[in-house]
Parts: structure tokens; C-alpha cells; sequence
């Protein structure tokens, strides 16, 4: 009887040892792949970012059901400057280069 429990706890610590070295050889999903699979599941999508060098931010570009939206990022402090609806194809323009952070056509932010 004593065998069997002896064992059986050897079975059982080495499930666990298993089971643990598993854990710590497996490789985890990058920070930006966390953020895109939270995002998806509030279903906010991104559409695109860029750097808007005269303003010194970041310009994230998403997508919340139907409403597109720009968020203007400070890109020292990470402070939100601004956040405003836009229309898909003011968005896709900007992030072509074709307006820009001025929304004035012809002076690129590339």
C-alpha cells in the first residue's frame, strides 16, 4: 500500500515538474500582441500610426464600430493632446501622406 501511495506521488510531482518546465519554455506573446487582442475584444480596431514630427506625437489612428477616430499622443510624455472623430477617408489620407497634420492637401507629414 505504501508503494502505491509513494508512486503515485511520484506520478503526481512529476506531472507538476513537467508541467512547470513547460511553462517556463514557452514563449509569450509580445506586448503588442496582448494590446491588439484587448483592443479586438472591445472591438477597437487600428487603422494605422505615425509620427507628426512638427508636433512631436504620435497620431493613432482607430476604428470603433462604425466612428473612426484620431488620437493625438505626446510623444515625450505620452500624454493625450487630442482625440476627435474623423472620417475613414480623412484618415486613410493622412496616413497615405496625401494631408496633413494640418489637413491642408500637398504638405506631407512623411
Amino acid at each position: 500500500m505504501n508503494k502505491i501511495v509513494l508512486s503515485s506521488a511520484v506520478v503526481v510531482l512529476g506531472a507538476l515538474s513537467a508541467a512547470s518546465f513547460a511553462a517556463e519554455d514557452a514563449k509569450i506573446i509580445s506586448k503588442e500582441a496582448a494590446i491588439t487582442a484587448a483592443l479586438a475584444a472591445v472591438d477597437v480596431e487600428v487603422l494605422g500610426i505615425r509620427h507628426d514630427e512638427p508636433d512631436t506625437q504620435w497620431d493613432v489612428f482607430v476604428k470603433k464600430g462604425e466612428k473612426a477616430y484620431e488620437v493625438e499622443v505626446n510623444a515625450l510624455t505620452g500624454e493625450i493632446v487630442a482625440a476627435e472623430e474623423e472620417s475613414l477617408a480623412e484618415i486613410q489620407a493622412e496616413l497615405s501622406g496625401d494631408l496633413s497634420h494640418e489637413g491642408t492637401l500637398g504638405d506631407v507629414d512623411k
